[in-house]
């Protein structure tokens, strides 16, 4: 199983309207962040990736697109460099890697792990799971980094840029434990244009069948 895929799933989850965000400090912003939680019913937008592998001398390019929708449906469909998708439905992941016809799904109440990573990705701000602070405070934007407290953390560390013009964030750069470092662009970003559940479906060949990952 290609774990990158799930990495970059936590990774996009915590790009998601802020949930939970009143320990930010500055009333405005916070205000600012539940306002665009609060209103925030869908969205869309093009992905672009770039990760640094210790390993490698060559970073690795992915381009693809993300879509949400409240409570916690989220898609994510890459194109390049290879094809692959990838469902949330609030309880189970589905993954299906194209050229290779494999499809893979994963119960989050059924692993602990997993679950713990859902937790921190869906509110990072919470004092008990992070410790974070603004890096810089620009006319058109803000910086969080975000710090976890958990044990054993995918990522030990996670800097958002977050745009003043709707507080969504546009962009994100994460560093494991081992170094490495992807970094994520969004552009295109649509909200509330009435996704419907229909758009978080992968519709698999007749010849696939999935695999039950526990």
């Amino acid at each position: 199983m290609k774990y990158w895929l799930l990495i970059l799933f936590f990774f996009i989850l915590i790009s998601l309207p802020f949930k939970g965000a009143a320990q930010m400090g500055a009333e405005e912003v916070v205000r600012h962040l539940r306002e665009v939680q609060e209103k925030t019913k869908d969205f869309s937008a093009d992905l672009y990736q770039e990760k640094k592998l210790s390993l490698l001398k060559e970073k690795i390019v992915s381009r693809g697109r993300i879509r949400f929708k409240k409570p916690d449906k989220v898609s994510i469909e890459l194109f390049h460099p290879e094809s692959s998708q990838m469902v949330f439905d609030g309880k189970t992941v589905l993954l299906y890697y194209k050229e290779e016809k494999i499809a893979e799904r994963y119960s989050f109440h059924s692993n602990p792990v997993a679950e713990k990573y859902l937790l921190f990705s869906k509110d990072p701000f919470q004092e008990k799971l992070a410790e974070w602070k603004i890096l810089e405070d620009r006319e058109s934007f803000l910086v969080i980094e975000v710090v976890p407290k958990v044990k054993d953390p995918l990522f030990v560390r996670t800097r958002l840029r977050v745009s003043k013009k709707d507080w969504m964030a546009i962009g994100m750069e994460m560093v494991e434990k081992n170094g490495d470092t992807t970094s994520i662009r969004y552009s295109n970003l649509k909200v509330n244009t009435g996704l419907t559940d229909s758009d978080f479906e992968i519709h698999l060949p007749k010849d696939v069948k999935i695999t039950e990952v526990k």
